[in-house]
């Protein structure tokens, strides 16, 4: 199909209404991310004790901690992290961050959860 046939039937689609499938979150990625926005005050290993931690109050949160886990869904740690914690120093990183580094952030985060017994 020639470059104007291809042109066409894009706009035809995104005009319809069509929805895309969504981009999967990639964790490596957010892994990269991870390592230079969080891990300061979250630790390389996601236990709430990075080099900044000790100065910080209240604490970083410890994404080992089982108890943090319970309940918790994938979209609350994208507000988190989209949004910050008010009355914390978690910043917001929505306008820092495009919504898929969120969402790669977030598939990394969820690598720290202990296994379930």
């Amino acid at each position: 199909m020639a470059l104007r046939g291809w042109l066409a039937l894009w706009s035809a689609l995104a005009a319809s209404g069509v929805a895309w499938p969504a981009r999967a979150a990639d964790p490596a990625k957010g892994k990269t991310i991870y390592e230079t926005r969080c891990a300061p005050c979250h630790g390389a290993e996601g236990g709430g004790d990075g080099p900044a931690a000790a100065a910080l109050t209240p604490k970083p949160r410890n994404f080992r901690e089982p108890a943090f886990w319970n309940g918790r869904t994938a979209q609350q740690l994208r507000v988190t992290v989209r949004d910050g914690r008010p009355g914390t120093l978690m910043a917001p990183f929505a306008g820092v961050l495009s919504d898929a580094e969120i969402d790669d952030v977030v598939a990394y985060v969820q690598s720290f959860r202990p296994p379930a017994h």
